[in-house]
């Protein structure tokens, strides 16, 4: 009789967990599925291991319904839903030679000419207080976040040993010759706020309003509203992107859904795969970073994902 307690507890544990998926992160999303595998392959061993015969039918169909039940969305997620259009976003300035996160000029000029409208690049300040394309100064021997280059040093390293680092200010002027192109602003710095009431100030000194050219990704609500409520900004259109704050969907429903300038939210694969699975529908277009290769851009195209972050095209 125990055992029959036991296996019908773990059962409603099961139940109780995939319930509770649909309203946390995803990163406990995960957590509560790896809870779920052991709580199955528990069962199945206390099923087989001399389950009196009058108790093991009840509970097997039990255990069957329950694991009906939270296999079929994983299922249904599978289903290719439509076949609407997308558009790519070129990230970190785009890959060359198998090269990423480069944010380099030649990949800039590169995706450019092929007509590219989107390109997400990443800012930072060197030691010396100029801002400058970079993810983390990754192609940069004995530099890092904490030890940064001087902006010489910047301009005369070679990235991979053949590529040009992008300052701001070139980027500004690039932006002036291709009308076409909107920046998606990321940056690893701690405090975007002050890099981009910078960085308004030199393109602004350099005949570029940024306000229509460059698409802001905020990080949290706090980070929206700061940005959003400083009379010194004007940007038109803001991204949510969740990789700071991991809010789960209803978080993101509640803060961002009527926010009619956020106009896309920003997922990670793992995160968008919740997103899809738990069946959630954002009043936004919805973009996903990053992926290559035709099958994984085939695959979030043909379940409803609006934008497609990639490194090459």
């Amino acid at each position: 009789m125990k055992k029959f307690f036991c296996i019908l507890s773990i059962i409603l544990l099961m139940i109780i967990l995939e319930i509770a998926k649909y309203f946390v992160n995803y990163v406990l999303f995960y957590i509560f599925l790896a809870l779920q595998i052991v709580s199955f392959v528990t069962i199945i061993i206390l099923l087989c291991k001399g389950t009196k015969a009058k108790h093991k039918g009840i509970l097997s169909v039990l255990f069957a319904c329950s694991l009906i039940y939270i296999v079929t969305p994983t299922i249904i997620g599978f289903v290719a839903t439509t076949n609407q259009d997308y558009d790519y976003v070129v990230h970190a300035g785009g890959g060359i030679d198998d090269k990423i996160y480069l944010n380099s000029e030649e990949g800039f000029l590169t995706y450019a000419e092929q007509g590219c409208a989107l390109m997400e690049i990443d800012f930072l300040y060197t030691s010396d207080g100029e801002i400058v394309a970079s993810h983390y100064f990754e192609y940069f021997d004995g530099y890092d976040l904490k030890n940064r280059p001087t902006i010489e040093v910047f301009k005369n390293t070679k990235l991979d040993g053949k590529y040009t680092g992008m300052t701001f200010e070139w980027l500004v002027q690039q932006l002036k010759n291709y009308e076409n192109i909107r920046i998606i602003f990321d940056s690893k710095e701690n405090d975007t706020f002050k890099l981009l009431e910078d960085m308004v100030t030199i393109a602004s000194e350099n005949g570029l309003d940024l306000s229509s050219r460059m698409i802001i990704q905020v990080y949290s609500i706090e980070n929206y509203n700061e940005i959003k409520n400083n009379p010194n900004f004007n940007f038109e259109t803001f991204w949510f992107t969740n990789y700071k704050a991991n809010y789960s969907n209803i978080q993101i429903e509640d803060y961002f859904n009527d926010k009619k300038d956020v106009e896309t939210i920003v997922m990670s694969c793992q995160c968008w795969w919740v997103y899809h699975q738990t069946g959630y529908e954002f009043d936004k277009k919805i973009a996903v970073h990053t992926v290559n290769g035709d099958f994984a851009i085939n695959f979030l195209a043909d379940r409803g994902v609006d934008l497609i972050y990639v490194d090459f095209m």
